[in-house]
């Protein structure tokens, strides 16, 4: 029996004028998700556990039914794990933004694509230090791990790029510590040098351990089911790499909007023949979001019923399940993530499901997959 989760990363947003008043979700949605909506039970999901950020780590590790205190507090170590870095006890490692600052000292675009001339100089510049190193890891985000930085995790503050837009920079560089006084100095100097561009540190982990997905789902015989992941964004790749979860490298799909949808659908329908439980990550709605695009996430929203959704549902037999939602929600209009409950459709083929289920915790999202329907 095929259970399938289909995240579309940062879907849930508000109504644009570019889109007629609609949200990107009913502008772009097509035939599948409307038989989806006419076809399921509906609820919400709280996947912002109280006191968090709301952030694809966190909303995606407590889908899959991890509990608050088994969260780690940064999101760069499940990252690492994604592309295969090797992280010591004592290192720290980061996220490092390429980021455009305002003449008058505001975060303008918190995601950006610096010049590769300047992106080469600023990394070079970091990996000419002592302890640092710098991995890209997308167009404007890189991994920065420093030795020996480990200590400094408990007192090292710091903030998403992309939920401060328009803030002051100088209030969102870190502070806290010594590495963070270096940290900020380096982004001061650079911004000097390379004005409107620098870099901001956010993110910190150290190396740590998740329960694996076996241990938490388990089937009435006392056995653990098996869980699969497709998604080519490094939080949940590392999610699967901690959780004991398969990850299938997929050379033609991306993270963006530029992805290989066909490939993604066809590695989820031959993972769902092997696994109790397969979760469908696609991050491309939520990269629109933070080029703050509507009508962008709109179209690939569109491209993702037509091209992701509808197969999966034509290859269900009896009984199969599959789960469209988001991980949180996020808003073109700041380029930011918000923490209210995402909407969900639960499907079942072979019923006829209809109703609220109401708002559930996020951890209940798989379970409620292998529950079977209300």
């Amino acid at each position: 029996m095929a259970n399938i989760m289909i995240i579309l990363d940062g879907m849930q947003d508000i109504a644009y004028p570019s889109l007629d008043g609609k949200t990107p979700y009913d502008s772009g949605k097509s035939e599948a998700i409307r038989y989806m909506e006419a076809n399921s039970l509906s609820g919400r999901l709280v996947t912002t556990p109280p006191g968090f950020e709301a952030d694809t780590q966190t909303c995606i590790l407590t889908m899959l039914g991890v509990m608050p205190d088994e969260i780690p507090p940064g999101r760069s170590y499940i990252e690492a794990l994604a592309l295969g870095l090797e992280v010591g006890g004592d290192d720290i490692i980061m996220r490092c933004n390429f980021v455009e600052v305002s003449d008058d000292g505001k975060l303008a675009v918190p995601c950006c694509s610096a010049p590769e001339e300047i992106a080469k100089t600023l990394r070079d510049a970091l990996s000419a230090i002592d302890g640092y190193t710098i991995t890209p890891v997308g167009s404007y985000k890189s991994l920065q791990m420093i030795r020996g930085g480990a200590k400094y995790l408990d007192s090292l503050v710091t903030h998403m790029p992309h939920q401060n837009q328009n803030g002051n920079f100088e209030n969102l560089l870190p502070h806290g510590n010594e590495l963070a006084e270096r940290l900020a100095r380096f982004s001061r100097d650079t911004l000097a040098l390379h004005r409107p561009y620098t870099v901001l540190n956010w993110g910190q982990a150290v190396k740590g351990e998740l329960p694996a997905f076996s241990s938490l789902h388990m089937a009435g015989n006392g056995a653990g089911r098996s869980g699969a992941m497709v998604s080519k964004t490094d939080a949940p790749i590392g999610i699967a790499v901690a959780m004991g979860m398969e990850c299938p490298e997929i050379p033609s799909a991306t993270g963006d909007t530029d992805t290989d949808l066909h490939a993604k659908a066809a590695a989820t329908i031959e993972l769902a023949g092997r696994h109790d439980f397969v979760m469908l990550h696609i991050g491309g709605p939520d990269e629109a979001t933070h080029r703050q695009n509507p009508v962008e996430k709109a179209e690939f929203i569109r491209r993702a019923d037509i091209e992701l959704v509808g197969p999966i549902l034509d290859s269900l037999g009896e009984g199969d399940r599959v789960m469209l939602t988001c991980d949180h929600a996020a808003l073109c209009k700041t380029a930011g993530h918000t923490g209210e409950p995402v909407e969900f459709l639960f499907y079942e083929r072979g019923k006829t499901l209809s109703g609220d289920l109401g708002t559930l915790p996020g951890t209940e999202a798989v379970r409620l997959m292998f529950g079977g329907s209300a």
